[in-house]
């Protein structure tokens, strides 16, 4: 199946009336799983820690919630990971955010990387209230849908009103890297291509040696800026 098919038949399944965090007889049989279940945290947990955080994440209406900048510092709950990891995937999920929204969803993640307690690395999806972001400018490449701090999202893509679910989707096959975002395609790049290093030398990211050379990691959701909302998480690894 393409990608542009991918983006299509997913974007069908999550907008029918079929209840959110359940998979179709048609995407069991095209390789996809739930990520998320819709109603525990099995299958994750905290970043650097053996359990899921006690505290600053919560489900609700089938709903994995990050509370964010909704708690003091000293109660949040911190990145969470997938138990698993993952190599080549492609993963779909909806998020929807409040004004000022700041998150992102992370992947290649190893707890080998050490960032600020509590936040894990890894190339990061952003996800990002465009319209009331203080920091724009046109060179800014953290909006939403951009590969964080290498590859800034082109101007048509729009992510919807604060409070309304967006599509996200990830694909990394090989070193062939897509974010789409609603449908339309936000990034391709070449992992490990000249342009890619190009930018990874402009980045935040040129002097972390080790930064994006994994084949694999796990799947991260932030914890970052305002409360994030994420439904019907599903992956399907790409067999080569």
């Amino acid at each position: 199946m393409s990608f542009l098919l991918i983006s299509c038949f997913l974007q069908k399944e999550n907008s029918s009336s079929r209840a959110p965090n359940t998979i179709s007889k048609k995407e069991i049989k095209a390789g996809w799983t739930l990520l998320w279940d819709g109603k525990s945290f099995n299958g994750w947990r905290g970043i650097y820690k053996d359990d899921f955080p006690v505290q600053g994440w919560i489900i609700e209406n089938g709903e994995l919630i990050c509370l964010g900048n909704e708690m003091p510092d000293s109660l949040k709950g911190g990145d969470i990971i997938t138990i698993k990891k993952y190599g080549n995937f492609e993963l779909a999920c909806q998020f929807k955010i409040a004004d000022q929204g700041n998150s992102g969803i992370k992947y290649f993640v190893n707890e080998s990387l050490k960032a600020s307690p509590g936040h894990g690395l890894g190339l990061e999806y952003a996800i990002l209230d465009n319209e009331n972001w203080p920091y724009d400018k046109p060179d800014y490449n953290r909006t939403c849908g951009s590969l964080y701090d290498l590859v800034r999202a082109p101007q048509n893509v729009k992510v919807h009103p604060n409070g309304e679910w967006n599509e996200a989707l990830i694909i990394v096959d090989g070193n062939h890297i897509e974010h789409w975002l609603n449908g339309i395609k936000s990034v391709e790049i070449e992992k490990s291509s000249e342009r890619y290093y190009q930018l990874l030398s402009k980045s935040k990211y040129a002097n972390l040696k080790g930064w994006g050379e994994f084949q694999d990691g796990h799947i991260l959701l932030q914890d970052e800026g305002p409360r994030t909302s994420f439904r019907n998480i599903k992956i399907r690894e790409i067999k080569n």
